[in-house]
């Protein structure tokens, strides 16, 4: 301690006494009055601050010192937190990205089966409804036909009548009639 105070006194006179011979005071006296009150103001300030503030401002700056440690290793901490989560974050993302993926293929094929699984069901109505059809068609083709012949036998029957009844008398027709609606019995 004496001896920064030794220097701090050396540097203090040098440079006053640069300062007096740049002043212009024809090279002033390095131990003037002034200056040697000054000095030991000076001096006696540092040994006060030395008796009485030297542990609080040691104390002060240790707890600085000591905070400001607390404060890094705390910041390297949560730095270290967050980088060990910013990695967690990533692979959690890299991890969704891929189920993503996935998920999207699953469904890409689903909706493929899906459309396949239509168009067979589909293609099967198509048959179902054609072969419907087919089969109305049909039964409408014999209903006309049957009707057609319903229709032609009851002209012929007329037909023949009118020919019989023009050709042949009451007896014979009579037997004729018979025998007409025998064979018609018949083929029916």
């Amino acid at each position: 301690m004496l001896k920064q105070l030794f220097t701090t006194f050396a540097f203090i006179c040098f440079s006053y006494s640069a300062y007096a011979s740049s002043a212009g005071n024809g090279g002033a006296s390095l131990f003037s009055s002034e200056m040697l009150f000054k000095v030991i103001n000076f001096l006696l300030l540092l040994l006060i601050l030395h008796r009485f503030a030297r542990k609080p401002i040691a104390k002060m700056l240790s707890n600085s010192a000591e905070n400001t440690k607390i404060t890094v290793d705390n910041a390297n901490e949560e730095l270290a937190n967050a980088k060990s989560r910013l990695s967690e974050y990533e692979a959690k993302i890299v991890n969704l990205e891929k189920e993503l993926a996935t998920r999207e293929q699953t469904a890409i094929a689903a909706i493929e089966v899906e459309k396949e699984r239509l168009i067979s069901d589909a293609k099967i109505q198509s048959q179902k409804l054609e072969e419907q059809t087919q089969n109305r068609i049909e039964q409408d083709i014999l209903k006309a036909k049957a009707e057609i012949k319903e229709f032609l036998v009851n002209e012929s029957a007329q037909l023949a009548e009118k020919i019989i009844a023009e050709q042949i008398g009451s007896p014979e027709r009579k037997a004729l009639v018979e025998n007409y609606a025998k064979n018609l019995n018949e083929t029916a």
